[in-house]
């Protein structure tokens, strides 16, 4: 399994939201993904029931994204904006970087089918920005999705960006 950070910027809006992520993080990353590979022995727990790429090559990631639409697949909320999904991503090498974690991709995988839908935690978001708003237990930015899927310490999740989280690299684990 592997954790990849975003380092590129998206067009349109997204990209300014990349830019505002990384200026306030002073870093460079604005998003993270856990990527399943074939020969995670997850294929049951994905959407299709494979970790095997696509013929885009695209692999089977999972976070929590703000704007976009959750997949058809999701259990919850399908079609709503924002919250914990898996999708399936063609990780171009010029825009991620990637570095394999160490942890168990069984748990990290039920993880996130136990929480797929769950809503995007924009008070943790306005928390950084303003340091005053405390973030939402039952709701997920993507470093905190990918924290605790990987096994984080009970309730720092939270304290992950995606910044530190590459940084740590799991190494809680």
């Amino acid at each position: 399994m592997l954790l990849a950070s975003y380092k590129s910027t998206r067009p349109g809006l997204q990209g300014v939201a990349n830019r505002l992520i990384r200026a306030r993080l002073r870093g460079i990353y604005s998003h993270n993904e856990l990527v399943f590979e074939p020969g995670d022995g997850v294929d049951a727990l994905m959407p299709d029931g494979t970790c095997a790429a696509d013929a885009a090559g695209a692999l089977w990631c999972a976070s929590s994204v703000a704007a976009e639409a959750l997949p058809a697949h999701s259990p919850r909320r399908a079609g709503c904006g924002g919250g914990v999904r898996f999708k399936r991503i063609a990780l171009d090498p010029g825009h991620w970087d990637m570095r394999r974690v160490a942890c168990n991709p069984v748990l990290a995988a039920q993880w996130f089918k136990a929480h797929q839908g769950e809503l995007y935690d924009w008070q943790l978001i306005a928390g950084f920005a303003t340091w005053l708003m405390p973030h939402k237990a039952s709701r997920w930015t993507c470093s905190e999705a990918c924290a605790a899927a990987l096994g984080a310490p009970e309730g720092d999740a939270w304290r992950f960006d995606p910044c530190s989280l590459e940084a740590a690299g799991g190494a809680w684990m």
